[in-house]
C-alpha cells in the first residue's frame, strides 16, 4: 500500500514538473516555434522568398532554443541576462568577421541571391548576429537536458603554465598564417579549418590564465555550465541546420570545397562536418576573449582547453 501511495505521489509531482515547464516555455516559445515553421514552410514553396527570411529563421530557432532552456532550468541568457544576450548579438557581428576575411583570401564559398547595395549588408549583419547566440544557447540547450551541469567551482583546475601558453599563442599563430601562403585556387579552400583550431590555440590558453577581469558580477551565471561537449555538438546542430535551410531557398551561401565533394548532405561536403566541433570550441574561446577584453557582460568565459576551478 504504501508502494502505491508513493507512486501516485511522484506522478503528481511528475505531472507538476510537466505544467511548470510548459508554463517558462510561455508564447514566445510557441511564438517561435511558429514563426520557424512558417520561415521553412516558406522557404520549401516560395520561387522568390525574401533574401532576409534566413535570418529571420535563425532568429525564431535562437527564441525557441532560449525558451526550451528555460522550461528545463527555470533562467536562459536571454530571459534572464537581456544584456548578455544583447551583447552577444552584435559581439557575434564582429566576431564573424574574420571567417569572412579568409573566405576572401582562400574562396571556400560564395553568396547567390541577397538584395543590391545596403540591403545586401543588412541581410548578412542579421545573419551574423545570430551565429553565437544560436551555438551558445543550443550548447545551453544541451547542457540542460542531457547535463547536470556544474558551477566554476566544480570544474577541475588546470591552469596552463605561461611556457605553454606562448607555445599555444605560437602554434595558433603558425595556422592562422599557414592558409594564406598558399594559393587561393589550389589548395586554399582545404585550409580553412586551421583557421578556428589557429583561433582557439591563440586565445584560449590566456582565457584561462587572466580570468575575466571583475570576476563574475557581469557574467551570466549560466557561462559556467557549458561542458566543452556541449559546445561541440551545438555547432554540428547549428551547421546542420544551417545547411537545410540554405538548401530551401534561392538566397544560399555555395561551397566550393572540393574535398570529399561527391559526398553531400544538404549541399555541404560531409568532410565539411568534421570541422564543425572545432568551429564551436573556438566560437567559445572567441567570445570569452573578446569579452573578457572589452568589458561587456559576459554570456561565456573561461577556457575549454584548460578550465580553471576556483
Amino acid at each position: 500500500m504504501p508502494l502505491e501511495h508513493s507512486g501516485g505521489h511522484g506522478s503528481r509531482d511528475g505531472l507538476s514538473r510537466g505544467r511548470a515547464g510548459r508554463a517558462r516555455f510561455g508564447w514566445p516559445g510557441w511564438t517561435a516555434a511558429g514563426l520557424l515553421a512558417a520561415c521553412v514552410a516558406g522557404k520549401a514553396t516560395m520561387a522568390d522568398e525574401p533574401a532576409w527570411s534566413g535570418a529571420l529563421a535563425w532568429s525564431a530557432y535562437v527564441l525557441l532554443a532560449d525558451s526550451a532552456v528555460f522550461s528545463l532550468r527555470g533562467a536562459s541568457l536571454l530571459r534572464t541576462r537581456p544584456d548578455c544576450f544583447c551583447w552577444l548579438a552584435v559581439l557575434s557581428i564582429f566576431l564573424w568577421l574574420p571567417f569572412e576575411w579568409y573566405n576572401l583570401q582562400l574562396a571556400v564559398w560564395y553568396r547567390s541571391g541577397l538584395p543590391p547595395g545596403l540591403g545586401r549588408y543588412l541581410v548578412l549583419g542579421w545573419s551574423f548576429a545570430c551565429v553565437w547566440p544560436a551555438l551558445l544557447e543550443t550548447s545551453d540547450l544541451l547542457a540542460a537536458g542531457f547535463s547536470r551541469g556544474c558551477s566554476r567551482s566544480e570544474v577541475s583546475e588546470g591552469i596552463p603554465t605561461r611556457r605553454t601558453a606562448w607555445a599555444a599563442t605560437a602554434a595558433g599563430s603558425a595556422l592562422l598564417v599557414v592558409p594564406l601562403a598558399v594559393p587561393r585556387l589550389d589548395v586554399g579552400e582545404h585550409l580553412m579549418p586551421l583557421v578556428p583550431a589557429g583561433l582557439l590555440l591563440l586565445l584560449d590558453p590566456w582565457n584561462s590564465l587572466r580570468g575575466r577581469p571583475g570576476g563574475g558580477s557581469v557574467e551570466w551565471e549560466g557561462a559556467a555550465r557549458r561542458p566543452p561537449w556541449t559546445l561541440a555538438v551545438a555547432a554540428v546542430v547549428c551547421g546542420t541546420l544551417a545547411a537545410a535551410l540554405n538548401a530551401l531557398g534561392p538566397a544560399r551561401w555555395h561551397s566550393l570545397w572540393s574535398l570529399g565533394a561527391e559526398w553531400r548532405l544538404a549541399g555541404l561536403p560531409v568532410a565539411a562536418y568534421a570541422v564543425l566541433p572545432l568551429l564551436g570550441l573556438c566560437a567559445h574561446a572567441m567570445h570569452a576573449w573578446a569579452s573578457a577584453r572589452t568589458g561587456i557582460p559576459a554570456a561565456c568565459s573561461g577556457s575549454v582547453l584548460w578550465p580553471r576551478g576556483r
